[in-house]
């Protein structure tokens, strides 16, 4: 996959780089509104519950919405059970509010009492599956959302260093910057 200067430009700019629906749109509520109705289908085929990051992370903008997508069963427990509330792994899928690239990761959250905790999206977890039921999950998941024209990235793909003119407006990353920071970028 190779991203172009002027498509980076565009992404930086918040400005969809494809004419492909809902992103040709560039109508927030539009690529939302397909965003919830590719998710619920994720839940029905996949039998999962979900928790999406719709709101930019309550601050600034992010580039995508960061879906997570879990069971409450013993394949998805975490390694440390919190002594209140619930704590799972999951699949995360990082969708691309400006283009129809989706990127796949493990992640996972604790919630209840008084706080929770959640993983952030890294480069380096991208395609990254150590628990096996969460590796099953993103296998079935994949061809759902291909089905509705969306593009999986992998980690080779997004590891690919990008023009050093560019200066991503990102809290993600420490590092040199690649396509990953790019497409999937929070500006807080």
């Amino acid at each position: 996959m190779k991203i172009s200067d002027n498509e980076i430009a565009n992404l930086l700019a918040q400005q969809a780089i494809s004419q492909q629906y809902p992103w040709s749109t560039n109508d927030s509520r539009e690529i939302e509104n397909f965003f919830k109705f590719v998710i619920h289908e994720l839940e029905q085929k996949s039998h999962v519950s979900s928790r999406v990051e719709w709101g930019n992370y309550g601050s600034g903008y992010a580039s995508f919405v960061d879906a997570w997508l879990y069971r409450e069963s013993s394949d998805f427990d975490t390694k440390y059970r919190p002594a209140q509330g619930k704590s799972y792994t999951g699949l995360v899928i990082l969708l691309s509010r400006l283009s129809p690239y989706f990127a796949l990761m493990e992640g996972e959250k604790s919630w209840g009492g008084i706080g929770g905790s959640s993983y952030m999206p890294q480069s380096d977890a991208i395609d990254d599956f150590p628990t096996p039921a969460v590796a099953e999950l993103a296998a079935q998941v994949q061809p759902i959302l291909e089905s509705h024209g969306m593009i999986r990235l992998s980690h080779s793909m997004l590891d690919t260093s990008l023009n050093p003119k560019f200066n991503v407006p990102t809290v993600l990353t420490d590092r040199a910057f690649t396509n990953f920071d790019a497409v999937f970028y929070w500006e807080d």
